[in-house]
């Protein structure tokens, strides 16, 4: 990225659960996140990692360590902190009387240490201790963990138990300075020195596997061989190495796209944009900067061998989190990695990848017990009846379904999507393999869901994510509290969506058996879309007018998952189409920062780019916070994501088997400049438009393949290049080729 762009305040974070959430600063390498305060007197480095989790009643995921500095704090001056998305650093400087102080922060990923520099223009004196939060606060049995804090040879060191979990955790904090260095009762001095630089390394003994999910235990090494390991490596690489080492894997990722709205840069601190922008203002800096803090997020909470980014991501400062900061299926961590690889960040995806691969012999076994209960008539021991995942998942459980379940078996056939959308940006062969055992593996469950009503095919145990009968709680009967029917739109859009798609990469390997013959043939009966008296797409098929049966403005959009993310609601199907419109604006813009999100996404599928650019602002009025993590409230990040892939959606679509330019843009995006994007087929869209006209498109082909291009306007006056010379095309209704 050739702009700078950062989020930057005059003042620190307020050292709270509330200045945490509102103001902090997050980094992170996947492993772990950090989220930095930037206090003056104290300074206070909050550490997470998704594997410190308990059961979801005792509160999942929960703050794993912190860091506090402490400095003088008389006659401050010229304060400013910051984090520049161009390097993946935290920075805070000022003048204290005369001696100007700076520190600058990251998280490496190659290194896997948090790194700490403080350095100022005379000599100064601060202390500085690593802290086990929430030590005693609660009973072992509970949730409660153990731990000692000790310090030796320029190192503090935290061990403890998470005994729930038998989960054995390290961390090490280690100090060079050119100034003194005491040790004294777990704590540190440090006097006299100009520059100061902090490593930090953890680890626990969490693994990766399919025991971990049938265990729920911690079953990996004692992770301190490592952990002294990875501190003794970065001592000797050094400052400038380690931060070297971060800028080229951070930028490798972050600037592979670039996104401008306007050529200069704001110079406002990020909360007065915010002020001004919710005031009417029109700030389009605020907005390329939002879009790439997105993207921000996503590389510092997933990477390659970490655990998959949680509600939170990698970031808590709670003992409990909202929601146990979980791994949540019927939306949210699907919504967390639609921007992966449109936003060209395949490798993120990894970490879902190895999750599932770890989670899927235990949702084989759920899958089991599900057809058991609910269809004993035809189980069999000897069967295979594929795999399911519920709502609820962390990093040592996954849900099965239930009979009270708020979310139906469509939870799976959103989370196999992800795995078709995988492939089809990629076009990797090694990941259409992956597909396969997703989306083939569940359709071998969702088969066995669905009863024959005449000649069609519908889910016999179907609920449309956490609806309830006419809105109201049914408390006086706990079975009946969620509306359980057959046939619902989320099960019957997500089940058509995987049967297409089984269909699809099983003739790709060659690998048509019995139960893709069958998908074939009810391709059609699956009444995966109904349009209801209203006009609307159905949310259920016993539904006639809209809002008949749950909540009017609910905030999942569960009957138009058809659209966003899947692919059957499309320009190819105009009354569907329009029927998804109608059902928008029903369901109306009032609603969780998340929900917004999706509903920014979706109207970016029926190209209202006004309507986008209504929400977007929305978002970033009443549902963002000063340091732009998205609230729900409180704060989710996939609200961050799905806005992300909204905002790369209104610059470019590939779902329906073409390349879209600019297919919802809004009247005010007068200019554009984006780098980087990725369409379907895995091509490489960059493209320039000024002046409310297109100027340049040029797409890149990774693997030679053939294209179709979309744009309004587009006709046989347009001039197409390949590698600088004209060459011919075929043009046709907007379309060339």
């Amino acid at each position: 990225m050739n702009k700078e762009l950062k989020l930057f305040y005059k003042k620190p974070a307020l050292d709270s659960i509330e200045g945490w959430e509102k103001y902090s600063l997050p980094i992170g390498n996947g492993y772990f996140g950090a989220s930095i305060f930037g206090g003056i007197e104290k300074e206070r480095i909050q550490i997470t990692t998704n594997e410190f989790a308990n059961e979801f009643k005792y509160g999942g995921v929960s703050n794993f360590a912190e860091i506090h500095i402490f400095f003088a704090a008389n006659n401050i001056s010229g304060y400013e902190r910051g984090l520049n998305l161009n390097d993946g650093t935290v920075y805070s400087f000022y003048k204290q009387k005369d001696i100007k102080v700076n520190r600058l922060c990251f998280y490496s990923y190659p290194d896997n240490v948090f790194v700490y520099k403080v350095a100022s223009s005379s000599p100064i004196s601060f202390s500085l201790k690593l802290v086990i939060p929430y030590l005693g606060v609660r009973k072992i049995e509970e949730g409660g963990r153990t731990g000692e804090v000790s310090s030796l040879d320029n190192k503090i060191i935290i061990r403890g138990k998470l005994p729930a979990r038998d989960l054995i955790y390290e961390g090490q904090l280690s100090i060079s300075s050119n100034g003194k260095i005491e040790n004294k009762d777990g704590s540190c001095l440090v006097s006299s020195s100009t520059e100061t630089t902090l490593i930090f390394a953890a680890g626990t003994s969490y693994k990766l596997c399919s025991e971990t999910f049938f265990t729920h235990k911690g079953l990996g090494e004692d992770p301190k061989e490592k952990v002294t390991l990875l501190t003794a490596n970065a001592l000797k690489k050094g400052y400038k190495k380690l931060y070297q080492n971060h800028k080229n894997d951070y930028t490798s990722l972050m600037d592979r796209v670039s996104f401008s709205l306007c050529k200069e840069v704001d110079h406002r601190p990020t909360d007065e944009l915010l002020s001004s922008y919710a005031k009417g203002e029109n700030i389009p800096y605020l907005e390329e900067v939002y879009y790439q803090f997105g993207r921000h997020l996503l590389i510092s909470s997933s990477r390659k061998g970490s655990l998959p980014s949680s509600l939170q991501g990698v970031w808590t400062a709670h003992d409990k989190s909202p929601w146990g900061s979980g791994f949540w299926h019927n939306i949210n961590i699907q919504m967390n990695y639609w921007p992966s690889f449109l936003t060209n960040l395949d490798e993120t995806f990894s970490a879902y990848v190895d999750f599932f691969k770890a989670y899927l012999t235990k949702a084989k076994e759920n899958a089991s017990d599900w057809i058991k209960e609910v269809y004993p008539d035809s189980y069999s021991s000897n069967s295979d009846y594929g795999w399911i995942i519920g709502t609820g998942a962390f990093a040592y459980e996954i849900e099965g379904m239930h009979l009270n379940t708020h979310s139906g078996p469509g939870t799976g056939g959103m989370t196999a999507q992800l795995f078709y959308d995988a492939y089809a940006f990629t076009l990797d062969e090694e990941m259409l393999q992956v597909a396969y055992d997703a989306i083939h593996g569940l359709a071998k469950f969702l088969n066995k869901c669905l009863k024959k009503y005449g000649n069609k095919y519908l889910c016999s145990y179907s609920a449309s994510p956490e609806q309830i009968l006419s809105g109201h709680w049914c408390l006086s009967d706990p079975s009946q509290q969620y509306y359980h029917t057959v046939g619902c739109a989320f099960d019957q859009q997500w089940i058509e969506e995987n049967a297409r798609h089984d269909i699809e990469i099983a003739t790709k390997l060659e690998k048509i058996d019995s139960l893709v013959e069958e998908e074939k043939t009810q391709l059609g009966n699956f009444d995966s879309v109904l349009i209801g008296y209203s006009g609307q797409v159905k949310e259920y098929g016993e539904e006639h007018f809209y809002g008949e049966i749950g909540e009017y403005g609910h905030r999942h959009l569960s009957e138009l998952v058809g659209l966003m993310p899947g692919s059957l609601i499309t320009h190819k199907t105009p009354a569907w189409l329009d029927a998804a419109k109608l059902t928008l604006q029903y369901r109306g813009d009032y609603s969780t920062g998340w929900a917004l999100a999706h509903r920014l996404c979706c109207y970016a599928r029926v190209g209202d780019g006004n309507h986008c650019y209504k929400l977007l602002r929305t978002l970033l009025e009443k549902k963002t916070h000063p340091n732009l993590w998205d609230v729900h409230p409180p704060f989710q990040i996939d609200g961050n994501f799905g806005a992300l892939t909204g905002m790369s959606e209104m610059l470019l679509q590939s779902h329906e088997g073409y390349i879209s330019i600019l297919p919802s843009i809004p009247d005010g995006w007068k200019n554009i400049y984006v780098k980087g994007l990725k369409a379907r087929g895995n091509f490489i869209v960059n493209l320039s438009y000024e002046n409310g006209l297109l100027k340049e498109v040029l797409i890149e082909s990774n693997l030679d393949n053939e294209i179709k291009v979309f744009y309004k306007g587009i006709d046989s006056n347009t001039k197409v290049y390949d590698e600088g010379r004209i060459i011919e095309y075929s043009c046709n209704d907007n379309f060339i080729s």
